[in-house]
């Protein structure tokens, strides 16, 4: 070749373009920044098939694959770049987000600690430090380390809201406020962070305050699915359902963090299904069709495997397939509205399962009646939801759930022609210090024959 960089590189498909390898990275990076990460992942994977040792190639792979669910090929990849540049301050940094995300703040504090050892006034070091120490509960020194990164980039809105976050975690909920209005201020594109504040105000009992956040929040972004459901639940407006583009949004947007986030909450409902899955299949064996209907990052699969020959997940958010993709424990990953999912699947099922998605739905029939279709004549469904005392059968909380009563829930099946089985009342997080209360229903479908006759009472 005239140029020894020059290389035939795919960009696009099966579309072979002449490129220097300079060249296919910078197309790499432009692709990656617009979310077209597959074809981004393969530019890197090119450049590295010419260039094994190329740090910027691995760095920059290693956060795609961390974006994509692939956490620990990510952290393999970026090493391998620090290994080739110790001092590669991009890559450690990345690093150290990585393990924070993925559940391991204290290898992060370490790596951040790295980072500013080399360079004493890197702002986006100091700023994830301070991230990082809030999660192993070091909150005053994290304050002291982000009020620096502060001092060093006043008007910087990402550690403001951070600095915010730790003054929410030290009770300081006024200085917390204040970080986070301040922050909206300076970049009001910030919807996390109006969701954020939203909450706190919630928290604290300001009601009328949550509620001009949630106005300030459409009236930035009006388009947005979070701001329009929650504020439905404030006005006492009860939809059917929650809207897919609302579950999406929600779940892509934390999927990274899901696992994390929920193991700090004692999230008790994966583990609650598998214990009613045991009660009704004693002996697991590897023999049912099973569905787990909203399966999010994989966790119920953990208990279902031992008894599935061929275990099926379905969920609307592409992010939590992504992270229950790296598992290892399901035939097939779907991405389908659940309701339009089971009347694709007549008979299909031995089983389905539904931990934690249900409080999604507001009317529980179109589910119920599609679900029967989906199971074989005597499948059976086994799933939570949060519980409601009050009059009326379902309630839509201020956090955007909905909750139902056992009197409905038993009707609503009956009607759809299943036996109830078991229904217990059970723990199924911790919420605000608090125990959520939900229930945990075990369902089989009666004969034909049997349907239509007396039901039982629980």
């Amino acid at each position: 070749m005239s140029n020894r960089n020059e290389r035939r590189i795919a960009a696009k498909g099966e579309k072979q373009q002449r490129f220097t390898i300079e060249q296919a990275f910078k197309l790499a990076i432009e692709l990656h920044q617009q979310k077209r990460l597959e074809e981004a992942e393969k530019i890197y994977r090119s450049v590295l098939d010419l260039q094994p040792e190329n740090p910027d190639a691995l760095h920059y792979l290693g956060v795609l694959l961390h974006q994509t669910g692939q956490s620990e090929q990510a952290i393999i990849s970026i090493k391998r770049a620090l290994a080739i540049v110790p001092d590669y301050l991009d890559a450690l940094n990345n690093l150290g987000n990585v393990l924070k995300e993925t559940g391991d703040p204290q290898g992060a504090v370490y790596v951040y600690r790295q980072v500013l050892s080399l360079s004493p006034d890197h702002i986006a070091a100091h700023n994830n430090l301070g991230t990082a120490l809030r999660h192993i509960d070091a909150i005053e020194e994290s304050i002291l380390v982000l009020t620096r990164a502060l001092e060093l980039s006043p008007d910087n809105p990402d550690v403001l809201q951070n600095l915010g976050n730790s003054y929410q975690e030290h009770k300081d909920f006024g200085q917390a406020v204040e970080a986070y209005r301040k922050s909206l201020e300076l970049n009001p594109s910030q919807s996390k962070l109006f969701h954020r504040l939203w909450w706190l105000l919630i928290k604290c009992g300001a009601e009328e305050a949550s509620r001009q956040v949630l106005e300030q929040w459409i009236k930035s972004d009006p388009d947005n699915h979070i701001a329009k459901h929650h504020y439905l639940a404030h006005t006492g407006y009860m939809p059917e359902r929650a809207s897919d583009s609302y579950i999406q949004e929600t779940f892509d947007e934390f999927s990274a963090s899901f696992d994390t986030i929920l193991a700090n909450l004692d999230y008790c409902a994966p583990g609650l299904v598998g214990q009613a899955v045991a009660a009704l299949f004693p002996e697991p064996k590897n023999v049912l069709r099973v569905l787990d209907a909203g399966c999010g990052t994989g966790l119920s699969g953990i208990p279902l495997r031992a008894y599935a020959d061929k275990l099926i997940g379905v969920d609307l958010s592409q992010g939590m397939l992504n992270k229950a993709r790296n598992r290892n424990l399901y035939d097939e990953l779907i991405q389908a509205d659940l309701v339009n999912y089971l009347l694709s699947s007549k008979q299909a099922f031995d089983l389905i399962i539904s931990a934690d998605t249900l409080v999604y739905f507001g009317a529980l029939e179109a589910f119920f009646q599609a679900a029967s279709q989906a199971l074989t004549p005597t499948g059976s469904l086994v799933f939570t939801l949060e519980k409601h005392d009050g009059e009326n059968d379902v309630h839509l909380n201020y956090h955007g759930r909905y909750a139902h009563t056992p009197r409905y829930v038993t009707d609503s099946l009956t009607n759809a022609g299943f036996k109830l089985c078991a229904m217990e009342t059970v723990d199924l997080r911790k919420e605000r210090g608090e125990s959520v209360v939900g229930i945990l229903i075990t369902a089989r479908l009666l004969d034909k024959d049997s349907r239509g006759g007396s039901t039982e009472s629980f």
